[in-house]
């Protein structure tokens, strides 16, 4: 038994004989339902203060259990999870992006209808005497997800007729935008249209003599430097009218043969590049700035198009920054569109400790620790419920505002190569044509090619 592991072994026993569960009166079947159990709960942007104060309330309730959380960073999540699989030594819980679920999905235990826990009485007296009551506790059904929970959430979570995880917060994208600089640029208020939009990124993107850009109206138009581009290029497609995937297949191409340049796919790469044309009036970014977070940060853009868990790392960057944020405009404002980007809770195959594991989820998404996450974190809600208080928020107003609306747009099983599709797609259309070059066939064939990519992930 490794160190670790033992030090657990021995603190949870002297607890479990120091509560009396190692005295007499207890059935061979209660005191196997209160065997130590130690959960191993790995998360990366989740909130871990937060996580912890939750946990500490659980062991309470569950004395015979110890959940410990660690938080991993997501570049090394994948190598992590799998070298800890392979040596039988992975976590109970995991906290995954919704959009790795494909990926991830054969090592993830599906939720069971019902689970089995134990709750500890001690009554003390004369004599100390443990009441132990197995219990056995309904989870959440797909229709509960659904009646509860915003659309997006049902519709990502359940696989073939199963659920695998929920979430603690469900976000969507908003207008970021630095309130001093959009005075300095004339600019009363914020864009409620794309129109306006465009206007107010002219107005506010100032070059010096030679032409180079010394403050962004947006960052918007390329591939590299915008982490966020793909979520952008998607929800511009998804106000289109188009749906990046259908069932099992890639669809954001379809038409492109037919209607070439008037085809909603090409119109809405079109717009997003123009931001990094020179040619354009809307040009306002190029692959020569920073990264597109880390250039607002420093006051550098007007505008940035984000989720709210962006607010972290801006306040970080740059806590002195007076940074407002709104909901997007929309293409259509009646039938409206936006992107869900979110991470669910969900149990690991190989856990020996299943029951345990998602009644800990059960618990951590009952409705009112939810609201108290959500509030600590300042994060936006997944509860239908709580959506019309939280919309008076002025932060999480704007994100939760567009929630009901929010999808999220991939579904498959390789979103890195999925990611890099639609980025490598962006830095070629913008890419000037060759000599005699027909162009808008070029550009219609590098859509088509990103969509091919991505069927295969799918």
């Amino acid at each position: 038994m490794k160190i670790k592991q033992y030090i657990q072994f021995t603190l949870l026993m002297g607890l479990l004989l120091t509560l009396g569960f190692g005295c007499k009166g207890l059935t061979a079947q209660q005191k196997a339902a209160i065997k130590p159990v130690v959960l191993n709960y790995w998360t990366v942007y989740d909130n871990v203060e937060v996580l912890q104060k939750f946990a500490t309330q659980y062991e309470h309730r569950y004395p015979y259990v110890r959940i410990n959380i660690r938080k991993v960073p997501y570049g090394q999540f994948d190598s992590l999870f799998t070298n800890a699989l392979a040596d039988d030594v992975g976590p109970d819980i995991v906290s995954i992006n919704v959009r790795d679920l494909g990926k991830y999905q054969r090592r993830l235990a599906t939720m069971p209808t019902s689970i089995h826990m134990a709750s500890v009485i001690i009554k003390t007296g004369i004599q100390k005497q443990t009441i132990v009551t197995e219990q056995t506790l309904a989870m959440p059904s797909i229709r509960d997800i659904q009646s509860a929970m915003v659309s997006t959430v049902a519709d990502d979570v359940v696989r073939n007729g199963k659920i695998y995880g929920l979430p603690l917060s469900v976000d969507t994208m908003a207008l970021y935008y630095n309130k001093d600089l959009l005075d300095k640029s004339n600019i009363p208020e914020p864009p409620k249209t794309w129109n306006d939009f465009l206007t107010d990124v002219e107005q506010a993107t100032k070059f010096d003599s030679h032409g180079k850009i010394i403050q962004s109206g947006v960052a918007m138009g390329t591939g590299t430097n915008i982490s966020n581009a793909p979520d952008i290029v998607a929800l511009l497609m998804l106000q289109n009218s188009l749906h990046m995937t259908s069932g099992g297949s890639v669809t954001f191409a379809n038409g492109l043969k037919n209607n070439g340049k008037n085809s909603p796919a090409y119109q809405a790469l079109r717009f997003y590049t123009d931001f990094a044309n020179p040619s354009k009036q809307a040009y306002s970014w190029d692959a020569t700035q920073g990264t597109a977070l880390d250039n607002f940060a420093r006051g550098k853009s007007v505008f940035y198009l984000g989720f709210a868990f962006d607010k972290n790392q801006i306040i970080a960057q740059a806590p002195q920054l007076n940074i407002q944020v709104v909901q997007l405009p929309q293409l259509n404002s009646v039938s409206p569109s936006n992107v869900a980007n979110y991470w669910i809770e969900t149990v690991v195959k190989k856990s020996a400790h299943k029951d345990a594991a998602w009644d800990f989820i059960r618990f951590l998404t009952l409705p009112q620790n939810i609201t108290a996450y959500d509030k600590a974190a300042n994060e936006p809600t997944p509860l239908r419920s709580q959506i019309k208080k939280q919309k008076k928020d002025p932060f999480l107003g704007a994100f939760t505002s567009q929630m009901l609306y929010a999808t999220n747009w991939y579904r498959g099983n390789d979103y890195i190569t999925g990611q890099k599709a639609l980025r490598d797609m962006i830095n070629a259309f913008i890419t000037p044509a060759q000599k005699g070059q027909d162009k808008i066939g070029y550009q219609i064939g590098l859509i088509q090619q990103a969509a091919a990519i991505m069927q295969q992930g799918i």
